[in-house]
């Protein structure tokens, strides 16, 4: 009786020790996804503000909301605040020096223009 129940004891001690490693794994992991993408997103506003700076606009068709909003609906909302505001407009199309830069919303990325 006493083996059966060292035998339980190992087993249930391995499956927790498991479920231990793997959530810390998972927090890991997710920990640099987060710190990736709020990466990409200083990257992306330090390029646009580069490219105000240093090209002439051509086109402002690029729709976007003020920091701490998302697009729901055509409109801005800030989920944790419940509050709504108007969408902003901004250059959607850059000429550098001949250099054609194109907003892709898709991918929300700057790409060069290809023709």
């Amino acid at each position: 009786m006493d083996k059966k129940i060292g035998k339980l004891i190992k087993k249930v001690s391995l499956v927790l020790a498991a479920t231990v490693i793997v959530a810390f794994l998972l927090m890991i992991i997710g920990e640099k996804i987060r710190s990736n993408i709020i990466k990409e997103n200083e990257e992306t506003q330090e390029y646009q503000e580069w490219l105000a700076e240093n090209c002439e606009c051509l086109v402002k068709e690029r729709i976007y909301c003020p920091t701490g909003f998302e697009i729901i609906n055509q409109t801005c909302k800030n989920e944790n605040e419940g509050t709504f505001t108007s969408r902003l407009i901004g250059c959607s199309e850059y000429d550098c020096s001949g250099e054609i830069k194109l907003w892709n919303n898709e991918t929300e990325k700057w790409e060069n223009k290809t023709e």
